[in-house]
């Protein structure tokens, strides 16, 4: 693959409207300030700017009996800032990113938050409003864009990988920070070639340490492997007929799994002056397709069909003995949560949200048939044991909506043994918002199962956010320590754990 032939596919993609100038576009939606609610709304504490530049915390108000040997840092990304100049953003995803580290030291526990400083954030902080678009947002008076790195908010995730430490978003590049004072660096350029080709924000690591990812551009899906010391191996770009958006994907011992819902990009729609969201178009009527390829030969694919459904995220997959393929992801009838659901977020209008189901899916290669099992149960966000990724794992643990919840989001955690096919719960009390808990075995060679799950939740109640630690074998009897932050963060995505 070389450049010129890169570039001439994304350019066929969403890039090539970017450079279409507005001659329609969508009226700013309400500033922070603006947005009603108050007492009655509290979940907006969620989803409100942060107006420093930085947070620090030396030393947060701890409770519970936090476990001295749990030492490393607890990186979290997030969309932070959501307004400028009286103009808010439309799209929950637009917000710039924002990483936090929570650094945990023998019992205690210090935060730092720091703003990805991406040339989207550098230009927009100068011209003190929202000058550039951003996925779900196209305002009158943005400049247009020239390639996706112009609107990456570097807000989705974060990675480290041969030593370095990388803020990443879907649809460009990694962002590289300092992992001590989360200074940023600049942008990862993985082969000259590769320059501002998209890193998307799911790495998947494999037992030998090496990393997978990929990204989309265009009609083309780059594939990429890097050695465990942070080298690149391998990229190439794959052709793939009407790519849609793809967020995650899935490994196992010897296959890529991407799923690929009906939801397409039209660039006429671009043209036109819609954003990069209202651009693509759900077809109700195609199915979810199904990509699996060689980690050997690329070229070596297959494709199966699933009924119509939208994902963000993939749990785990692995194959077993004869060639059969198992794998688990969050499934939505429909790509409503991100078209409706994560707009009304942000004006305070959300009334009920669209929730995944857990799948179970089987792929047959000798037949090409697929088979889809759906669990009961409001969930996203799976977490897994990290050293079990592309294996038969035991333990899954989601994020929950469970029972009457009061606010967007979720309000429990659920760890579900595959093995005795049984569950635990728990969940948190009135106006408790949870996000993403990872799992953390207690040792690098604890059996699976002998693990932390630490997270964040938002307390809409007290207005802080706090850090939660759970035994994950009795996650029913509650967090055994809790990390008070003295202010709240937005919510935010997905974590990473570095232990030290």
């Amino acid at each position: 693959m070389n450049r010129r032939e890169l570039l001439q596919q994304m350019l066929m993609g969403s890039a090539a409207a970017m450079l279409v100038p507005m001659s329609l576009a969508r009226a700013a939606g309400k500033s922070d300030s603006m947005i009603g609610g108050g007492s009655a709304k509290p979940w907006l504490l969620g989803y409100q700017s942060v107006q420093q530049n930085s947070l620090s915390s030396d030393s947060l108000r701890v409770s519970g009996r936090w476990p001295a040997a749990l030492q490393g840092s607890f990186y979290r990304n997030m969309p932070a800032r959501f307004e400028r100049g009286g103009q808010r953003y439309q799209h929950w995803f637009d917000g710039d990113g924002m990483l936090q580290a929570f650094r945990l030291n023998g019992g205690s526990v210090a935060h730092h938050g720091r703003f990805i400083e991406t040339h989207k954030f550098r230009v927009d902080e100068r011209a003190g409003r929202l000058l550039t678009p951003a996925f779900g947002t196209r305002l009158a008076g943005m400049e247009a864009v020239s390639a996706p790195d112009d609107m990456n908010v570097a807000n989705v995730s974060v990675t480290w990988h041969g030593e370095r430490l990388m803020s990443l978003w879907d649809a460009g590049s990694a962002w590289e920070l300092d992992p001590r004072t989360l200074d940023t660096i600049g942008p990862v350029t993985w082969r000259d070639d590769l320059q501002g080709v998209p890193f998307s924000a799911h790495p998947r690591k494999d037992p030998d340490g090496s990393l997978w990812n990929f990204g989309a551009a265009g009609q083309m899906l780059v594939i990429y492997h890097i050695a465990a010391d942070g080298t690149l191996k391998k990229a190439e770009g794959i052709p793939v007929p009407d790519l849609p958006m793809v967020h995650d994907f899935a490994v196992t011992e010897r296959h890529l799994i991407f799923l690929l819902p009906p939801m397409v990009m039209e660039v006429d729609r671009y043209a036109a002056g819609h954003s990069v969201l209202d651009s693509y178009q759900w077809h109700a009527d195609q199915p979810m397709r199904i990509l699996t390829m060689d980690k050997n030969d690329w070229s070596k694919q297959r494709w199966y069909e699933l009924p119509p459904g939208f994902v963000f995220h993939l749990g785990n997959a692995w194959e077993e003995a004869g060639g059969t393929i198992r794998f688990d992801y969050l499934r939505y009838a429909d790509a409503r949560v991100l078209t409706e659901s994560f707009r009304e977020v942000m004006t305070g209008d959300y009334v009920d949200g669209h929730h995944a189901q857990l799948a179970q899916v089987t792929l047959y290669p000798d037949s090409g048939r697929a088979e889809q099992a759906l669990l009961p149960g409001n969930c996203e966000f799976p977490t897994l044991d990290p050293r079990a990724i592309g294996q038969r794992q035991r333990y899954l643990v989601l994020a929950e909506a469970t029972g009457d919840i009061s606010h967007p989001g979720f309000n429990a955690l659920r760890r579900i043994d595959l093995n005795r096919q049984n569950e635990q719960h728990y969940r948190f009390d009135e106006g408790i918002i949870v996000e993403e808990h990872l799992v953390i075995p207690k040792t690098t060679d604890a059996p699976e199962g002998e693990a932390w799950l630490l997270g964040t939740v938002l307390d809409t109640k007290a207005g802080i956010t706090r850090l939660t630690l759970f035994d994950a074998a009795h996650l029913q009897d509650g967090p055994i320590a809790q990390a008070a932050l003295p202010y709240s963060l937005p919510l935010g995505f997905h974590g990473h754990f570095v232990r030290s």
